[in-house]
């Protein structure tokens, strides 16, 4: 019984040290702010489940097209899974600087106008796999604390280099 409970000890303390190690220690700073620049998207649109296998399958296409086309994977989501009983609406790709490049087979290009009225919640040093669970309760909790209306039909999410994540909540 005593090895048990070392065991479990010890297995805690690895979790909490892997949990640290991949930045989940560290808070989103949420500011309100209006976009001053289009956002250029490159991906694939989507619309279905988030549990089937096409979801996955644009996701790892957008990474394999980032060494090519140089960009921070990027989605935008453009309805709110839980009201669509986890049915979406999505572009599933990256944020490119520029619509010259040749892209993919199946990729097209999408503009995010500028003008956007969002709250932005930001992250540096966290990894990728930890920042949406961190970044979209804190966007949210910060719409109710402000009192502002959520649109509901615009999200963004985007991982860049050097573990810099940040999600976009429209706001009316």
């Amino acid at each position: 019984m005593r090895y048990l409970f070392l065991a479990i000890i010890l297995l805690t303390i690895i979790a909490a040290g892997t949990y640290a190690y991949l930045g989940g220690t560290r808070e989103p700073k949420v500011t309100l702010e209006t976009t001053v620049a289009p956002l250029y998207l490159a991906g694939q649109p989507f619309h279905g489940k988030v549990t089937g296998d096409a979801f996955g399958t644009l996701f790892r296409q957008a990474k394999d097209a980032q060494a090519r086309l140089h960009g921070d994977l990027a989605n935008l989501y453009l309805n709110d899974p839980e009201t669509a009983h986890d049915t979406i609406q999505a572009f599933i790709g990256l944020a490119v600087a520029d619509t010259t490049q040749a892209l993919p087979t199946g990729f097209r290009y999408r503009v995010v106008p500028a003008g956007q009225r969002i709250l932005a919640a930001r992250l540096s040093g966290v990894s990728y796999l930890l920042a949406p669970n961190k970044l979209y309760p804190a966007a949210l909790e910060a719409v109710k604390a402000q009192k502002l209306t959520q649109r509901g039909d615009f999200y963004l999410e985007r991982f860049g280099a050097n573990e810099e994540s940040e999600v976009w909540v429209g706001v009316k």
